[in-house]
């Protein structure tokens, strides 16, 4: 039994003190009430601050970011306006060069024609020169004081000729 009354006297002391300290609880909140007020508040308020300066941070942050991508974007657009440069010369070169290849072109097939009108005009003289040395060959006389040859001596006429 002396442990219950041990157990008894524990319990008797331990009830006094949890309601003693709900009291003093109680006591120390209602006298405290300003000073938590202001401790909430003071920690809201720097809770709050804390929220701005990471605001902050991410707003210099995102700043950063979009001024390396207003320099990235120069620079492509610098590097473009180069690019398109070189590729126009290019064009102006590659246009420059077929139009002397067409002039080109031009003045080769004129020579064409023309070589191609030569060449038939030698061709009919060629003709022309067998022909008459076939007409010539038949009334050719070897015997140079002949009477009878036709036509007399250095009076043969070709046709179209001379």
């Amino acid at each position: 039994m002396e442990i219950l009354q041990l157990n008894n006297e524990l319990l008797a002391l331990l009830s006094s003190f949890m309601g003693g300290g709900a009291l003093g609880g109680f006591i120390s909140n209602v006298i405290n009430r300003k000073e938590n007020k202001r401790i909430k508040k003071s920690e809201a308020v720097q809770k709050e601050a804390l929220a701005r300066r990471e605001d902050a941070s991410a707003a210099t942050e995102m700043m950063g970011l979009l001024e390396r991508t207003v320099a990235h974007m120069e620079r492509m657009n610098t590097y473009n306006e180069s690019n398109a440069e070189s590729l126009l010369n290019m064009v102006r070169d590659r246009d420059k060069l077929n139009d002397k290849l067409k002039r080109d072109l031009e003045l080769l097939q004129l020579q064409r024609t023309e070589d191609h009108r030569r060449i038939t005009g030698l061709e009919k003289t060629v003709e022309r020169e067998l022909t008459w040395r076939q007409d010539g060959d038949y009334h050719y006389c070897v015997v140079k004081d002949c009477e009878m040859r036709k036509p007399t001596m250095g009076t043969f006429k070709r046709l179209g000729h001379g």
